[in-house]
């Protein structure tokens, strides 16, 4: 029954298994458990008060009862994950797309949602001062980001959450009312968190494989990323999920606020890989606004589609939703990485340099862009796409010929977007806001554009895999080496993104970079001719991607950022570069392409350390 060949309402697509559903009840009748054993470290040194206000004992309660509810389901979904990873990885099978039948539509959003034309993003919560900047710019919302952009130390994770707190409470100082500020549209972390290994014999397709199937919490401090377990915490013996630690205390302390208000409580999810997890935010949101006393479909989240696996399955994650969605989000640098995560392993799906050749003009991600837009509109959903990360100059150089190029390069690439029937897309810099607002005003005044439906559309499920023609360049592989290892820099000093070269970099610009390198280094890609401008390059015409030439350009790079001034203490700068260096080679040297970055530096023993608790947990609360 599956249809391998077009996603579009013409072709005959498989209807799609909606059988699955998480095994809680959700019925409005049905009454909470009694909380488990809680446990939870002390704040850490100046945080006191913040601690006590966002951990009181009915937020306690309500959290353990959420994860309690949903820990089986969890469980089950890592496991249907691996299979699926097991089926991919076994042939040359592609996905196959699905979809719902019938003329049905998505519910209707309030008026505080009818305009999605700009967010800002990357704004992570913990940092007060480009939070209050945020909620002050003339954008229609704010992604509040404890995902891609936010470092999940035990001190960010607290500062973030009460910072929050105080937005929509009002205490925040210098920020307008909860009711004129920008929507406040949350993201809390991504359900990849790390698995621990127990070896059983699946069948799949003729072939025995070994799978993992009990997720257990990796001991790894409080540094717990998006994909991962938040070690902070102990409910009935077990870490907990960071997603619903984030959620859970987002909506307990500002959900019935921003209901109140219309302005929430509103989502972005991330890294969803198919329609069943996101039926499991779905009866998440229903669970929680039933305990919660929220109108059923108040809680509205837009689905980001940064795994290629969700490309398949869009129609199938509105319909999952349909009470509670926003929309769908398109990315680019997470949703490229997932190709190489889940295909990386056959040279056909080698992707090229991506500073070069891979951006949304080429075939596999302009598909991907109007596949979206077709199956948002066709079902009255937006349709989003995602951030410009290009940066301004500094101050005092913002009219400059610098300046310039940088406004018309984001303008071309988001007008593209606007032309294809995007509906909204996000920046990361507050200069832009007014030059994409007239954009905005400019070529699509109106509040929406899902009368752009794009019917005749037929998209194939080799557009969405047909890597783009390329070779890798020493610019492209020295600059993904950068990237990487400054990530790795910065979130050992619990910073989540940063600046470099005129853009924004974050764990999705991580996550291709050393996607990318791996991969070169698997098939011994060769990089392309050029001219040798240096002998300490060590460069040879043609010569292949091997690991020894990623450690030499490495270790080059490093020594060079050791000797450029920078912010911060001297004595620590350089230990962290070689930790970072030494992890980074790791990462790229695995036999088997580690699936997130940052579950495998939270894995690692020399990352942790940076941010182990000095103090042992205590008990919150007690079984009843």
């Amino acid at each position: 029954m599956a249809d391998t060949s077009s996603s579009s309402s013409n072709a005959t697509a498989p209807v799609a298994d909606l059988s699955y559903r998480p095994q809680v009840s959700v019925h409005p009748t049905s009454a909470p458990q009694p909380p488990p054993d809680v446990y939870l470290y002390p704040p850490p040194p100046g945080l006191e008060v913040e601690h006590a206000r966002m951990f009181t004992t009915d937020a306690l309660k309500f959290v353990a009862q959420l994860i309690t509810a949903f820990d089986r389901d969890v469980d089950q979904l890592y496991q249907k994950r691996l299979v699926r990873k097991c089926d991919l990885q076994g042939g040359s099978a592609l996905p196959n797309f699905q979809r719902v039948p019938g003329d049905w539509k998505v519910a209707p959003l309030p008026r505080r949602l009818l305009n999605r034309h700009l967010d800002l993003g990357d704004v992570s919560p913990s940092n007060q001062e480009h939070f209050t900047k945020a909620l002050n710019a003339d954008v229609q919302g704010v992604q509040v980001d404890f995902d891609d952009g936010h470092c999940p130390t035990w001190r960010n994770q607290i500062s973030g959450l009460h910072n929050v707190y105080r937005a929509v409470h009002g205490l925040l100082p210098g920020v307008p009312s909860i009711h004129s500020a920008p929507i406040l549209m949350l993201r809390p972390r991504a359900w990849n968190m790390r698995l621990q290994s127990r070896k059983r014999r699946l069948t799949t397709k003729g072939f025995v494989v070994l799978t993992i199937l009990q997720p257990v919490a990796a001991e790894v401090g409080t540094i717990f990323g998006n994909r991962r377990r938040q070690l902070g915490w102990l409910v009935k013996g077990k870490e907990v999920p960071g997603p619903l630690i984030d959620f859970g205390l987002l909506v307990f302390h500002n959900g019935k606020i921003l209901a109140e208000q219309g302005c929430g409580p509103f989502f972005y999810l991330s890294k969803l890989e198919g329609a069943n997890e996101a039926r499991l935010w779905d009866d998440v949101f229903t669970w929680s606004e039933r305990v919660l006393g929220i109108t059923h479909g108040t809680i509205k989240a837009c689905v980001l589609i940064e795994n290629i696996l969700s490309s398949f399955e869009l129609d199938v994650i509105l319909f999952a939703l349909k009470d509670h969605s926003l929309g769908l989000n398109c990315g680019i640098w997470d949703y490229a990485a997932s190709i190489i995560c889940k295909f990386g392993d056959r040279k056909e799906f080698v992707l090229p340099d991506r500073s070069k050749y891979v951006n949304m003009e080429r075939h596999f991600l302009k598909s991907y862009l109007r596949l979206v837009v077709q199956a948002c509109h066709r079902r009255g959903a937006y349709a989003t796409g995602g951030m410009a990360a290009l940066l301004l100059p500094a101050d005092g150089q913002k009219h400059t010929r610098e300046a310039a190029d940088v406004m018309r390069k984001v303008s071309e690439a988001k007008l593209s977007e606007i032309r294809e029937g995007i509906d909204g897309f996000m920046v990361y810099d507050v200069g832009l806001v007014p030059v994409i607002n007239q954009l905005w005003q400019t070529y699509s005044p109106g509040l929406n554009q899902l009368s752009l439906t794009r019917d005749d559309l037929q998209v194939t499920s080799r557009d969405l895999l047909e890597m783009p023609q390329g070779g890798v360049t020493f610019a492209g592989l020295k600059h993904n080496i950068a990237v990487a290892i400054l990530f790795v820099y910065h979130w050992l000093q619990g910073i989540g993104h940063f600046r470099y070269q005129g853009a924004v970099e974050d764990s999705a610009t991580a996550e291709i970079s050393r996607s990318q390198i791996w991969q070169w280094i698997r098939h011994g890609v060769s990089r392309t001719r050029h001219c040798i401008l240096k002998k300490t390059m060590m460069e040879d015409m043609d010569a292949v991607v091997t690991r020894s030439l990623v450690q030499s350009i490495a270790t080059r790079f490093v020594s060079e950022q050791d000797r450029t001034p920078s912010r911060g203490e001297p004595q620590t700068k350089k230990p962290r570069l070689d930790t970072a260096l030494q992890l980074f080679l790791e990462i790229v040297s695995k036999r088997d392409f580690p699936e997130f970055i940052t579950t495998y530096l939270n894995d690692s023993q020399t990352f942790w350390a940076c941010h182990r608790p000095i103090m042992a947990p205590y008990r919150l609360l007690s079984k009843q």
